[in-house]
């Protein structure tokens, strides 16, 4: 049926979508008399959409629905900071907890709060993941957004609370999951094979990188006649350090280097790949073609160090290699990178 005349409208999205269906409320029309529709939301069924739309008829949204993440944070703050000064408020602990979680939702700071969806913050806290971050930081960032959304409710700015909607990664108790040898073996099998991206899960397994290093590499990161990787981040041992090649992956980053793209492993049109596009988009398909768990991509470093340490590699090379922290002091006092025993070292894997 013709839905009434100003009552907004929704239609199907084409595609294979979650939720296909997008509901627009109707806003006036423009100076040439075109009609002005504004986004309402994404659902599954036409009937939820329709139904989004006629809430919105009957309990329209306050003029603070157009505050931006930063202003509702500012708003939010002021007042709860200011009871953190009394003797019953939130602890200055707390106020330092908020503080730091907000450091990592300002990049949406312009955005209208009331159109960020669950997937920008789900973006921050696989981020989070893909660096090593703890279970209990990643809790502070969901508590933050959770607290936004909860002041953005009460105060007519928004009406679902998408903080419920983020995932955290399951806390790891004990010994952390790796790949086994077996799996390992299958991918080297599956990369023979030609199985797309199979062989990127093998280079984060053999050097020992972070997603977003691997990620960032150019091809003025890897020198072929030396057989060294020269990259990293994170932390003061992370950044720059030097990785041998394995020679399980050397015709691999080769077959990379060759492409000149502008980062060394990129897309089809040569182009950089987001941790999240290449995720969901590569690496998890590369395991499923390859009959291998569904490991996330930072078990590949638990994977090198594991493998490394199994076959007697002194630890002082594997923090050096890996870029863990906890060697950056006497990296910096003591040592100097010894390239031939690096290469050594990454032999005996």
């Amino acid at each position: 049926m013709k839905l009434p005349n100003s009552f907004g409208t929704c239609y199907r999205l084409p595609g294979n979508r979650r939720k296909p269906w997008i509901a627009r409320e109707y806003k006036g029309r423009d100076e040439k008399g075109r009609s002005i529709y504004e986004t309402i939301g994404y659902f599954e069924s036409q009937s939820e959409a329709l139904d989004a739309i006629s809430l919105r008829r009957h309990n329209p949204i306050t003029p603070k629905a157009d505050m931006t993440l930063a202003e509702v944070y500012k708003e939010w703050s002021a007042k709860k900071y200011k009871e953190g000064k009394k003797k019953k408020g939130i602890s200055k602990d707390t106020v330092n907890n908020y503080k730091a979680a907000w450091k990592y939702l300002q990049r949406y700071e312009k955005e209208l709060f009331r159109e960020l969806r669950s997937g920008h913050w789900q973006d921050i806290i696989d981020e989070q993941e893909e660096e090593e971050k703890s279970h209990s930081h990643m809790k502070k960032i969901k508590t933050l957004i959770g607290l936004l959304y909860k002041y953005g409710n009460k105060n007519g700015i928004i009406r679902d609370n998408l903080a419920e909607h983020i995932e955290l990664p399951r806390e790891e108790k004990g010994k952390k999951d790796r790949f086994t040898d077996p799996e390992v073996k299958k991918l080297e099998k599956a990369a023979v094979d030609k199985v797309p991206w199979a062989d990127t899960v093998l280079i984060l397994i053999y050097s020992g990188m972070r997603i977003s290093e691997m990620l960032g590499l150019t091809r003025f990161n890897v020198d072929m006649d030396k057989q060294l990787i020269t990259g990293g981040i994170k932390t003061d041992a992370g950044k720059d350090r030097i990785i041998p090649i394995h020679p399980k992956i050397l015709p691999y980053i080769k077959k990379w280097y060759d492409r000149e793209g502008e980062a060394l492993i990129c897309n089809d049109e040569g182009k950089r790949l987001s941790a999240k596009k290449y995720r969901e988009d590569f690496y998890y398909p590369a395991l499923d073609a390859a009959e291998v768990r569904k490991l996330t991509p930072h078990k590949c470093r638990h994977t090198f160090c594991s493998i490394a340490a199994e076959k007697g590699v002194d630890t002082i090379y594997i923090q050096q290699m890996a870029g863990h922290a906890t060697y950056a002091f006497t990296a910096d006092e003591y040592t100097h990178p010894d390239i031939e025993a690096l290469k050594k070292a990454i032999r005996m894997m």
